[in-house]
């Protein structure tokens, strides 16, 4: 990137996209008996979501986000009208799913956040509550714990049952990853033996391959969806035993992460200088079937990676995780739209969640790489949007397999919150300030940790 585009973003600018975002999604707030809640879309402004992945809760941790970055008592405010809602949506439900962005562990996070922002006690202890009602749904399976729910997606797929799930972003190994967050946190005590129980049952359950090990989805996969990337794959239920043996020692737990990765490293395809791995490995296609957000690419991949250069020192990591960015930016990312591209700009898809995490790359690295892809990215979004009167937003598809439906979100993981915090952790990275709230799947230190 030359010197000229560099010098076309700086903190301010950076901010006021993001407080653009804030005031469009200002417009979709309702006020309930408890305090804040949001409307999910633009299109569906009466249908309350709170979940972190697409409602309010993301949007809680995008307003406290906006008050670490500017002071604004408002924005605080809000997210602490957002959070007392959560606590009595909390206790109302008698059932929630265990993952980590639309269940018990991510009201936890959430919860555990606000905690730590304000330091008041009944964020603490609704957070806490909800790991207790989640540890009380798991069930002893095999050699440790798991959690037997309805199936995901079902309807998406029209399958439907009740399955153990495995994976990092609706499964046991996403709730693993919080209660190690939660432990960390001084939130939870008992987090370290619900997380072992955890991992002992993932040991349990990985596939050896050719070369290394594989997790699936769930249990008894009813379709093909061999999917071996971070969010519904080998490499977030890798990631987790890797977090897990910082805190148990337990060198199987290791070495079963360290096997994840070798299979990872095995059906890797080049794509340029770098490599790629693909979205599903049935009718694997090296041309065009890859995936390049947090959910099944390179941003969520490579945190395997990262982690295990960080735990044992070697250099092969290291190398595989650079190589996987690479690879991400061969195919012309952000600015083309490839099959991993589609029109979706959020945290869990594309722009968003690849800008964010080649910030984190450059706070860590200082390899100036990762911050020109990162500029790309803001560059590439801020031609993307929407602006008018109203604030800046992203009309996109959510699922790549439903390209004509078309929302407006106001969500995190999916939506403008989530694209509004890429830009927040832009501006401290320009600005050189402590903003963007680190989540539970991430491998950096967040500020004040």
């Amino acid at each position: 990137m030359s010197d000229a585009t560099q010098a076309n973003w700086d903190a301010k600018r950076a901010l006021t996209v993001a407080q653009e975002v804030d005031r469009w999604i200002q417009q979709f707030r309702v006020t309930t008996p408890n305090g804040l809640a949001w409307g999910r879309a633009a299109e569906d402004p009466e249908r309350l979501v709170r979940t972190l992945y697409a409602g309010s809760a993301g949007i809680a941790i995008f307003q406290l986000e906006l008050h670490k970055a500017t002071g604004s008592a408002e924005s605080l405010a809000a997210a602490v009208a957002c959070g007392e809602d959560l606590v009595s949506y909390v206790k109302s439900k008698d059932h929630l799913p265990c993952a980590m962005f639309t269940g018990w562990a991510g009201y936890a996070f959430v919860l555990t956040e606000l905690y730590r922002q304000t330091s008041q006690a009944d964020f603490r202890e609704a957070a806490a509550y909800c790991l207790q009602r989640l540890a009380e749904q798991s069930s002893e399976i095999g050699a440790g714990r798991g959690w037997v729910e309805p199936m995901p997606f079902s309807d998406i797929t029209g399958f439907t049952g009740d399955r153990e799930i495995y994976d990092a972003s609706v499964g046991a190994a996403g709730a693993g990853m919080v209660y190690l967050y939660a432990l960390e946190q001084g939130v939870y005590p008992d987090g370290l033996a619900i997380a072992t129980a955890v991992g002992d049952r993932l040991l349990e359950v990985a596939e050896p391959m050719g070369v290394g090990l594989q997790w699936r989805l769930m249990n008894d996969m009813p379709f093909d969806f061999s999917a071996p990337n971070f969010a519904h794959g080998g490499a977030g239920v890798a990631y987790f035993l890797a977090r897990l043996y910082q805190h148990s020692k337990d060198q199987r737990h290791l070495d079963a992460a360290i096997e994840g990765a070798k299979h990872l490293q095995d059906i890797a395809f080049a794509s340029g200088g770098g490599s790629l791995v693909c979205h599903l490995k049935e009718g694997r296609n090296p041309n065009d079937h890859f995936y390049l957000g947090q959910c099944h690419g390179p941003a969520g991949t490579s945190r395997l990676f990262y982690l295990l250069h960080e735990l044992t020192g070697a250099s092969e990591y290291q190398e595989f995780n650079t190589s996987l960015m690479q690879g991400l930016q061969a195919t012309g990312a952000p600015e083309k739209r490839s099959y991993g591209m589609w029109n979706n700009v959020s945290q869990c898809c594309c722009d968003a969640g690849i800008g964010d995490y080649a910030l984190y790359l450059y706070t860590a690295t200082k390899d100036q790489a990762y911050l020109d892809l990162a500029l790309r990215v803001a560059s590439e979004l801020e031609k993307q949007a929407t602006v008018d009167a109203a604030g800046y937003r992203w009309p996109q598809a959510e699922h790549r397999a439903r390209p004509e439906f078309i929302e407006t979100q106001t969500g995190y993981m999916q939506g403008a919150a989530g694209v509004g915090s890429f830009f927040i952790h832009l501006a401290s990275v320009l600005g050189d300030f402590d903003a963007k709230i680190v989540f539970a799947d991430c491998p950096f230190v967040g500020p004040g940790a």
